[in-house]
C-alpha cells in the first residue's frame, strides 16, 4: 500500500489521518509506519550532508529510505524508533519524491527539494510575523515554511500540523506562529533571513520556525529527568519557565534533523538571569550533541533596548561571552534598530539623569527585525558558506589599559575603523575611581574620543585614577560609536564583578 504524507499525520481513536488537499484519508490502526512529523510533502532536505530520515514502525522492522536513486536502509527498535541517512547530495532545483518503506507499506512523500536547511527559534521576536508589502510580494516556489506549535508532548513524534508548505502570499500569511487555524503569519526573521539567502546562493530554503513566547534558554534545553513526569497526549497549560519543556513538545520530534544551522532570537524572560550565558551556551551544546553536529553553526540576535524584565544587560553581557566563547557562533548587533521605524510611536528621548540620548519606550517587540534578519544572514554567508567576506559584526570590547587619567579601551571587529554614526565624538562612557555608594559603583559621564582604528580614550572630569570604564550601560541606550561599515558597538562593563543595577546607576 502507498500512501502519502502530505500534511499532518495525527493519532485519533486508534486511526491515522492524513490531510491531503482538504481531503481525508483513513488508513488502517495495524499500519505503523510512520515518517517523523517534521517529513511531509514540500519538504527541504540538507544538501551537501548525510541526510537523516526517521521515524516510527512495528519493532523490529525493517525501513528503507530512497531518494533521487540513492538508499538507506534503518531497523526499529524495541520502542519503534527508527533512522536511515540518505547519503549526501547536491542541490538541483527539482522536485523528487521521497518513498520510505517497511515492505507492507509504502509512504511517499511529493515534491521534496534538496536545499539549504534552517532552524528558525526562540520566542516572541522571533515568531512576529511578516507582514504588509513582503507578505503580498513572497512568492518564492522554492523557499518552504514549516511551522512547529504544539503544545502537547508526544510519546513519539507525531502532532497535528500543516506541513511544510510552498512560500507564497497565501501560505506565508497562515504558516506562522500559533496552533490550528488561528495561526498568523510566518516568522519575518527566519523568511527575511531566508530570501537572502535563497536570492544569494541560488538554491531551496527550508525554514523550520520554532518559537514560544516568553521562554527562557532552559525551557528549551533537554532534561532528562523532566520526560518521565509527563503525560503525553495531554495538552500542558503552561509551556514557559519550566526546564526542558519545550525541548519536549517542540524540538524533541525532529531530533535528529540534518539542517545547515540554527538562528534564534531569545533572551528577554531571561533579563533577570544572571547566569543567561552559561544557560545559553548549554542549550547551543546540547542541540549539536543531539544533532550530531559539534560545529552546528548557531547565529542568534542580539536583544534590543527594552525596560521589560529589568532590562537586557544581563543577556547583553551573556550573547557577546557566547560569541566570544562558544565556536561556530554569531550575534547579529542590534542598537540601531529603532532608527527609522517609528519605534511602535515613541520618539527617541534623553536619559533624565546622563542627558543621554536612549531609545523611547521599552517595548521589548521592536519593529525593523529585517536589520536584523539581514545581519543574520550576512553572518551566515560569510561564516557557513563563505559568500560574503567582510565585516559582519560591530565594535566588541578586547580590553582597556588604564594611563594616568584616562583609560584607552581596545575594540575588536572594528572593521576598517571606529566611527560614529553622527559625526560627533563617541557617547554613553563613564567612568569611575571605584568610589561606592551602597555597595553600588559610582560612574561618572565621561568624554570620549577615537584615538586609533581600534581604540577610544576615555577621560571624566573630577576622576584622577580612573579605575573602571563602562559604556552604553542603560536597558535603553542609543549610543553612536560603530564601526565605519556601520554596524553599532556592544555595551559592556570592565568590572564585572561589580553588583548588577538596572538603569539609571
Amino acid at each position: 500500500m502507498t500512501r502519502s504524507a502530505s500534511a499532518g499525520l495525527a493519532s485519533l481513536t486508534g486511526q491515522l489521518f492524513a490531510r491531503i488537499a482538504g481531503v481525508f484519508l483513513i488508513v488502517n490502526a495495524t499500519a505503523e509506519l510512520r515518517p517523523a512529523k517534521i517529513f511531509t510533502d514540500h519538504m527541504v532536505l540538507q544538501q551537501e550532508l548525510p541526510v537523516a530520515v526517521f521515524g516510527q514502525a512495528d519493532p523490529g522492522k525493517a525501513v528503507s529510505v530512497s531518494f533521487k536513486g540513492a538508499e538507506a536502509k534503518g531497523k526499529a527498535d524495541a520502542g519503534g524508533r527508527w533512522e536511515a541517512r540518505l547519503p549526501a547530495m547536491e542541490a538541483d532545483g527539482e522536485a523528487h519524491s521521497l518513498l520510505i518503506s517497511d515492505g507492507d507499506e509504502t509512504v511517499e512523500l511529493k515534491d521534496v527539494l534538496l536545499g539549504e536547511v534552517w532552524i528558525c527559534g526562540g520566542q516572541s521576536n522571533m515568531g512576529r510575523p511578516v507582514t504588509g508589502k513582503q507578505a503580498e510580494t513572497a512568492d518564492h516556489p522554492q523557499i518552504r515554511l514549516f511551522n512547529i506549535s504544539g503544545g502537547t508532548p508526544r510519546e513519539h513524534d507525531i502532532d497535528d500540523r500543516f506541513g511544510w508548505a510552498v512560500c507564497s502570499p497565501e501560505t506565508i500569511a497562515r504558516a506562522g506562529d500559533g496552533i490550528g487555524e488561528k495561526r498568523r503569519g510566518f516568522t519575518e526573521v527566519g523568511y527575511v533571513f531566508g530570501r537572502r539567502l535563497h536570492e544569494e546562493m541560488k538554491v531551496p530554503v527550508g525554514l523550520v520556525q520554532m518559537n514560544c513566547g516568553g521562554s527562557t534558554a532552559q525551557d528549551w534545553t533537554l532534561q532528562p529527568e523532566l520526560r518521565a513526569t509527563l503525560t503525553f497526549d495531554e495538552p500542558v497549560e503552561r509551556l514557559t519557565h519550566q526546564a526542558g519543556l519545550l525541548y519536549e513538545v517542540r524540538m524533541r520530534g525532529i531530533v535528529p534533523i540534518t539542517t545547515r544551522g540554527v538562528v534564534w532570537y531569545q533572551g528577554e524572560d531571561d533579563g533577570r538571569n544572571k547566569d543567561y550565558g552559561k544557560d545559553f551556551a548549554t542549550l547551543i551544546r546540547t542541540w549539536r550533541q543531539l544533532l550530531g553536529r559539534d560545529d552546528l553553526p548557531f547565529y542568534f540576535a542580539q536583544i534590543a533596548q527594552t525596560t521589560y524584565a529589568s532590562g537586557m544587560l544581563r543577556v547583553w553581557e551573556g550573547q557577546q561571552w557566547v560569541m566570544e566563547n562558544v565556536p561556530h557562533t554569531g550575534m547579529a548587533a542590534s542598537n540601531d534598530i529603532y532608527v527609522g521605524t517609528g519605534n511602535g510611536g515613541f520618539k527617541e528621548r534623553l536619559d533624565k539623569k546622563s542627558g543621554l540620548p536612549i531609545a523611547g519606550g521599552g517595548n521589548p517587540h521592536p519593529t525593523g527585525k529585517d536589520k536584523i534578519a539581514e545581519r543574520l544572514a550576512r553572518i551566515a554567508l560569510d561564516r557557513t558558506y563563505g559568500r560574503e567576506p567582510g565585516v559582519i559584526f560591530g565594535p566588541l570590547y578586547e580590553s582597556h589599559e588604564i594611563q594616568g587619567d584616562r583609560i584607552v579601551v581596545t575594540f575588536k571587529h572594528t572593521g576598517t575603523g571606529l566611527a560614529t554614526n553622527d559625526g560627533e565624538p563617541p557617547n554613553w562612557f563613564e567612568l569611575s575611581d571605584g568610589t561606592k555608594d551602597r555597595n553600588q559603583t559610582v560612574y561618572l559621564k565621561a568624554d570620549a574620543e577615537i584615538t586609533g582604528s581600534n581604540q577610544v580614550t576615555v577621560r571624566a572630569e573630577g576622576i584622577k585614577e580612573p579605575k573602571h570604564v563602562r559604556f552604553g550601560w542603560h536597558p535603553l541606550t542609543r549610543f553612536n560609536l560603530t564601526n565605519k561599515e556601520g554596524i553599532p558597538a556592544t555595551s559592556f562593563r570592565s568590572d564585572k564583578d561589580d553588583r548588577w543595577k538596572v538603569a539609571g546607576q
